[in-house]
């Protein structure tokens, strides 16, 4: 059983490092790809599904911006189920901050340099483990600039595709980023924020263990 997984934003595959999965369960993440001329989170995630070719029948985890990836690569390829981990999958997840900035058309200004100062002040405002400090400014240096760039703009005007797969939805109650709500019927990680996957992977291995063999 292969479990394709999606980091967030700004991150990469490291983000998955404290993570265990029960065997058969093979998680595989898969590194960012070039948008090339990709204009929308759909035409990413066609690119994506193009590049790595995963198996039919797999499960789809995301975190973030992932998590709006892999709802639409289930719209491209037969995928068992997935697993979405601090995400949206409706417009009216976003936050009133994010909606304003979508209003306000700022996608030009949506650089590295501007949105790793963004990710640099926001995270004076979350706890995170020592090493998962570490690794978060680690990923954001190492991070991409054409992916950072494109993947800021499009989450901006992301039109969810809506769910057909079962899905397992696991999100921190100190999200700061998708704050959670009550109606999201989601596996809550208390003390939680964003960067869960990562502080909190033992927790989260368990659900998504449990999930798999349902």
């Amino acid at each position: 059983m292969k479990v394709y997984a999606l980091s967030g934003l700004g991150a990469d595959e490291r983000l998955f490092e404290n993570m265990e999965l029960d065997v058969p369960a093979q998680l595989i993440p898969l590194p960012w790809i070039s948008p090339g001329n990709s204009q929308t989170i759909a035409d990413y995630a066609a690119r994506i599904v193009d590049h790595y070719k995963p198996e039919p029948g797999s499960i789809l985890m995301g975190v973030s911006f992932g998590g709006m990836i892999i709802q639409e690569m289930a719209h491209l390829m037969k995928a068992n189920s997935l697993v979405l981990i601090s995400t949206m999958t409706s417009r009216d997840d976003l936050p009133l901050a994010m909606k304003t900035a979508a209003a306000a058309r700022i996608h030009p200004i949506l650089k590295k340099d501007f949105l790793s100062g963004l990710a640099w002040l926001g995270d004076k405002f979350t706890s995170k483990s020592k090493e998962g400090r570490d690794l978060f400014y680690q990923m954001i240096q190492d991070s991409d600039a054409d992916v950072l760039s494109f993947g800021a703009r499009a989450i901006l005007d992301w039109r969810p595709p809506g769910i057909e797969a079962p899905v397992l939805r696991i999100h921190g109650d100190k999200d700061r980023v998708f704050p959670l709500k009550k109606e999201w019927n989601a596996k809550v990680i208390k003390g939680g924020n964003h960067f869960i996957i990562f502080d909190k992977a033992r927790e989260i291995s368990g659900l998504v263990n449990d999930f798999l063999v349902l």
